[in-house]
């Protein structure tokens, strides 16, 4: 997602030569870096910390949720729909760390995304994705109940989800010679605290899943969960 939204702003002023304000104005929400610790699932595999850039925001008709992007469509009020791409940036593997199994890269998907405003302050969402990278070929469906409380300044945005993934993208990350999955459900916990400091602004959560035993009785997993953490600073548009 970075390095399609730099792509998008030097095209964009090559073409037609805006000043700095005028390509910053349509930019909105918390911009940011920040360091991501994540304890996958496979055997051998240490914690992997990396930094990483934050959007929780947009650019112009586009909004951004850390790795997925998107375009509303339609809108009513009540329901939504929407066009969606992100990197599946929770599953992947380097052969490097886990010995004889061969590496698993991220995938890029692209897909459809419908929800709904449900009363007390609550939302849904159902999204399809596909993988069009060539990685995974295959595709997961993730439905998600969400919703926004502030507490002061501190803004919370807490999510928990369903995805059901297709036995070729399960096979793909978990799959070995002798080991072929099913068709596998996992659970999604998400909570992202953000709170400014002027137009700065400090953001903290995490985004971990549970899988069922298709992924768990993997001889390449070891466990079910993916927990990751992650904090940094940006700056409010």
């Amino acid at each position: 997602m970075k390095n399609f939204v730099l792509f998008f702003c030097l095209v964009s002023m090559l073409n037609n030569k805006v000043s700095a304000n005028e390509l910053i104005e349509p930019a909105y929400g918390l911009w940011g870096v920040g360091i991501i610790d994540r304890d996958l699932n496979y055997v051998n595999s240490e914690k992997n910390t990396t930094i990483a850039p934050f959007i929780l925001g947009g650019y112009g008709s586009i909004f951004i949720e850390a790795n997925r992007a998107g375009f509303t469509f339609y809108r009513d009020g009540t329901f939504f729909a929407s066009a969606v791409g992100q990197l599946r940036t929770h599953q992947f593997r380097d052969s490097s760390k886990t010995g004889q199994f061969e590496e698993r890269k991220q995938a890029i998907e692209l897909g459809l995304q419908i929800g709904a405003r449900l009363p007390k302050g609550f939302f849904t969402r159902l999204a399809v994705l596909h993988d069009v990278s060539g990685t995974h070929e295959s595709y997961e469906f993730d439905l998600q109940l969400y919703r926004r409380d502030s507490f002061g300044p501190l803004m919370l945005l807490s999510a928990i989800g369903v995805q059901y993934q297709n036995k070729g993208l399960v096979n793909y990350y978990y799959g070995t010679p002798s080991y072929r999955a099913n068709d596998a459900l996992g659970a999604e916990l998400e909570l992202i605290a953000t709170y400014p400091v002027g137009n700065w602004g400090i953001f903290a959560g995490t985004r971990s899943y549970i899988f069922d035993n298709q992924v768990s009785d993997s001889p390449v997993a070891n466990g079910s969960a993916i927990i990751q953490f992650f904090s940094g600073v940006g700056y409010y548009f």
